[in-house]
């Protein structure tokens, strides 16, 4: 009866997380927009008013940006969910293309703001972390072999592939949590040792995709969010390395027999495996992150990487529009 009483109460508590993400995806976006147009409209060749107007949001934005990653690293010091927030909201202002308006900031546009630091620089800034879309342009060139454009139900496909993996892992932890089990190994834990935030990333890489795909107006010009992406998602590893962390120093050797035998997030061939640790091994010597610092130089490392791989791809002009 005990165990019936945490199926159901798992059931309905996962539920309702992946129903919000859900309506945060589908309806929630549109209905901000529709509100936020009443404050920030669309200024679209009225220049006075646009450099007036980023005059003033200009600040906020380089405050916000900075809050962001002082709410990420105060997360990573003290070993709390902080940094899980600071990815999300870096990556919010992505629906910021739902907004369909020539003024990049008209809307629920304004959530760009954050972002301020970066199109301060140059608007193709956000291109930066384009190599993330290979794995979208190798699936839409396929299928464009047989003239099928997939592009938007792949967005979609993804975001239903995070929202239920989310909802599994969800479901699962409440349940394993209300059985007393210190260490959730079953289930879908058993696949993935962070299906939560496996979840988080795929959800995340179909809104980003659906943003890409979404026409922008005659005359608007929005580069692709893929760096915001980019840097969220490896905020989220760091997250998940700093977990294993403190699980190893709590659980000892009970967490590493689970790590052993447990993707970190998803399955990958041992060889490919290899190769993606390779730079952080040669560097640290180590086959992980063990400790912060370590987790400092996995960012960096990484971040580097993939940030010159997109540099490249920009040479070399691929692009999924």
């Amino acid at each position: 009866m005990r165990e019936q009483y945490a199926l159901i109460v798992s059931v309905v508590l996962a539920a309702v997380f992946a129903c919000a993400f859900l309506f945060l995806t589908v309806e929630i976006p549109y209905r901000l927009n529709s509100m936020l147009r009443n404050y920030f409209p669309d200024l679209a060749f009225q220049f006075e008013l646009i450099e007036k107007f980023l005059g003033q949001v200009r600040p906020i934005g380089y405050l916000c940006f900075i809050a962001v990653i002082a709410l990420t690293a105060v997360g990573f010091a003290f070993g709390n969910k902080a940094s899980s927030l600071g990815s999300f909201i870096f990556f919010l202002p992505t629906f910021g293309y739902f907004a369909c308006s020539m003024f990049f900031l008209a809307g629920l546009g304004i959530l760009r703001v954050i972002w301020a630091p970066l199109w301060e620089v140059s608007p193709d800034f956000l291109k930066l972390g384009d190599v993330v879309y290979v794995p979208a342009i190798l699936v839409v060139y396929l299928f464009s072999l047989f003239r099928l454009d997939v592009r938007v139900p792949l967005s979609f496909l993804f975001i239903a592939l995070g929202l239920l993996t989310f909802f599994a892992a969800i479901f699962t932890w409440i349940f394993g949590k209300m059985k007393g089990k210190e260490i959730i190994d079953f289930w879908i834990y058993g696949f993935s040792r962070h299906p939560q935030y496996l979840g988080f990333l795929l959800w995340s890489y179909g809104v980003m995709l659906l943003a890409t795909f979404t026409p922008y107006p005659r005359g608007g010009y929005f580069p692709e969010p893929s760096f915001p992406w980019l840097v969220s998602a490896l905020i989220v590893f760091c997250v998940a390395w700093s977990e294993e962390i403190q699980m190893t120093k709590k659980h000892g050797e009970d967490y590493l027999k689970y790590q052993e035998n447990t993707p970190f997030m998803i399955w990958i061939p041992r060889i490919l495996s290899r190769v993606i640790a390779l730079p952080f091994k040669a560097l640290t010597k180590k086959d992980s992150p063990k400790r912060i610092m370590d987790i400092a130089y996995a960012f960096t490392i990484y971040f580097i990487i993939l940030t010159g791989l997109s540099i490249l791809i920009l040479k070399l002009n691929i692009t999924l529009r």
